[in-house]
């Protein structure tokens, strides 16, 4: 509504307004001029001809008054509507405005852009280069900036009690990183972009950092940089998340135990595998790319135990983990005995979407044990027979 009545309703009204004046003089040199000509014909007295033509007049007065009176009234219907329009509509952008959940800062850029028209006409065309020559300038740059405005949501990512005592503290929210963004921001600005997008630091007025993402799109007009909204969101514990996810993502790329991700369908044809770590490769001879989207069952053979498989299926469904050992196959066709840790995963509505199995070849374990109990016995059957013979000699 605002932008048409900027762009075009000035004209109209004019246009309008012309059209009903010039249809006014018309109708009325046409009353003036045929209504005393018809007076004249018809009455022949002088003294009736005045009182017709006084009477006349007052006709004329009384119509033109009621056509005026019915033009305000419309035109005034029409302005209170609008009014009442524009009133509501700025009610619902304050109301949007202000509930947001993103950072939104009003700003006036229009002296910054003209500082960078300026080196433009002086025939700068890589500003990025000249920013960094010119370091102080970017500094001189930003005090040209006026943040006119900002929401709720921005008042409580930086911990402030009032925007009065947000703008007044913007020294101490920006960082020397952040001036790195800004100069990038205005080499968008310069190069005429239309979309600038970056992520940056601040600190909130308690001392805290946040990690945000500042987003601005660049008009094309130099005319509209008098009140950008600039949208910062607060992505401190996305980066923190994906930190800890690259953290985790390590661990279980380096750890020496199989780690295997699989969807959570436990009716044939079965869950799907979805992620596979290097030592599951190590372990089964399988490449990633030749398991995802099969099922955990190719390593399975002759020898794997059915009944604990079928077991573990049952201990699943109760989303209970499950931890068992049993004899697996390598993609070679060789046996190992594997030792399986496997748990349901939940997402926020506790519905199970994917199993998590950990796995260790236990066959050398199994081995040494087993040669552990083989001296143990052997070991026995001597220190018997030692007895023995102790107790024949003793005779």
């Amino acid at each position: 509504m605002n932008v048409k009545w900027k762009a075009r309703g000035p004209v109209g009204v004019r246009k309008a307004a012309v059209r009903i004046t010039a249809i006014y003089a018309v109708i009325g040199g046409l009353w003036i001029l045929f209504s005393d000509k018809l007076l004249s014909l018809l009455v022949t007295d002088p003294t009736l001809l005045s009182r017709m033509q006084t009477a006349k007049g007052w006709l004329y007065v009384g119509a033109t008054a009621l056509l005026l009176y019915w033009l305000l009234r419309r035109y005034l219907a029409e302005a209170e509507r609008a009014a009442r329009a524009r009133g509501e509509s700025e009610a619902r952008f304050q109301a949007i405005y202000q509930t947001a959940p993103v950072s939104i800062w009003e700003a006036d850029l229009s002296l910054v852009k003209a500082d960078l028209d300026t080196l433009k006409a002086k025939g700068i065309k890589d500003f990025s280069q000249y920013f960094t020559d010119q370091p102080g300038y970017v500094m001189q740059v930003l005090q040209n900036l006026q943040v006119l405005d900002v929401n709720e949501t921005t008042l409580k990512i930086f911990a402030a009690g009032s925007k009065t005592e947000l703008l007044s503290a913007l020294d101490r929210v920006f960082m020397q990183e952040s001036l790195t963004v800004f100069r990038d921001g205005l080499v968008a600005i310069a190069e005429g972009k239309g979309y600038f997008e970056a992520e940056a630091v601040m600190i909130t007025l308690q001392g805290d950092r946040r990690d945000i993402l500042v987003s601005l799109a660049i008009p094309p007009d130099s005319t509209k940089f008098g009140n950008l909204p600039v949208s910062v969101v607060d992505i401190t514990e996305r980066k923190r998340t994906e930190e800890m996810l690259r953290l985790l993502e390590s661990a279980v790329q380096q750890t020496r135990e199989a780690i295997t991700i699989t969807t959570a369908e436990l009716d044939p044809p079965g869950p799907q595998i979805v992620y596979v770590n290097p030592a599951f490769t190590a372990i089964t001879g399988y490449e990633a790319r030749e398991v995802i989207g099969k099922t955990p069952r190719i390593l399975q053979g002759p020898k794997t135990d059915r009944k604990l498989l079928d077991r573990m299926r049952e201990t699943l469904w109760q989303r209970r983990p499950f931890q068992c050992e049993t004899v697996n196959y390598r993609k070679d066709g060789s046996e190992f005995i594997m030792e399986w840790y496997v748990a349901p995963l939940v997402n926020k509505q506790f519905q199970v979407t994917h199993f998590v199995a950990m796995q260790r070849d236990f066959t050398e374990r199994k081995r040494a044990e087993e040669e552990i109990r083989n001296l143990n016995v052997e070991l026995q059957r001597r220190i018997t027979e030692l007895e023995a013979a102790r107790e024949i000699g003793g005779r």
